[in-house]
């Protein structure tokens, strides 16, 4: 699962408008901006082995801290915590916004139930879970996409344009990353490098969290 995060961040948004498109964007990548650096350093596990799905040559056997169930909640946990207690302490929907936050980083586990192969702990080791969409490259483009555009719809519901872009400026960027979707599961080789993978993935959740954040800011 890559731009199919998102939906959960439109929709949250969508639910509180208080809350930060941007602050979204990154809260439901959070767990893998977090597990691309813990791979690079051995302390995850991403091995690489030739078409292991379709989608890529990813075999996760040891993530227990980014994508283990449990872990994932005390991710959320902390993100409550931070947003409760030192970002939103002064609104008086502080806790109505950082639980905002929280869902968003726990929808990652979910999202990515869809598309991962069983490979989704609980806490470590057995039971794991995944619905195995990776096996298929359509599939998992259409499954991103519906959950994307669902996620649009309902924030373009709850929300009003505040300027001319405003209409038109979410839909376009909704646009882009579908796109960036096709061409990554399509058009672009495997990347099976570790260092260059953590760069480029960073990358990418720092600037659709930058964009969001602007995108956001044409409605209210």
């Amino acid at each position: 699962m890559f731009v199919g995060h998102y939906a959960a961040a439109f929709a949250l948004k969508g639910k509180e408008k208080d809350a930060s498109l941007g602050l979204l964007f990154i809260a439901t990548q959070f767990v893998d901006i977090l597990f691309f650096p813990l791979a690079l350093a051995g302390i995850e596990n991403l091995k690489f082995e030739e078409s292991f799905t379709e989608v890529n040559n990813f075999n996760m056997d040891y993530y227990p801290f980014t994508h283990g169930l449990l872990g994932t909640f005390l991710w959320a946990g902390l993100f409550f915590c931070l947003f409760y207690f030192v970002c939103y302490k002064n609104k008086s929907n502080k806790k109505q916004l950082a639980m905002i936050m929280a869902l968003a980083v726990l929808s990652h586990w979910f999202t990515d139930l869809i598309v991962h192969t069983p490979d989704l702990p609980i806490i470590s080791g057995a039971p794991k879970f995944g619905f195995g969409l990776w096996n298929s490259k359509i599939l998992t483009f259409i499954s991103e996409a519906v959950l994307l555009v669902i996620g649009l719809l309902y924030y373009l519901k709850k929300t009003v344009e505040t300027s001319a872009l405003g209409k038109y400026a979410a839909i376009v960027f909704v646009l882009f990353l579908l796109l960036i979707n096709y061409l990554n599961l399509f058009v672009l080789p495997a990347n099976d490098d570790i260092k260059s993978l953590t760069i480029s993935a960073l990358f990418s959740y720092v600037l659709f969290a930058f964009i969001a954040h602007h995108v956001a800011k044409k409605r209210a």
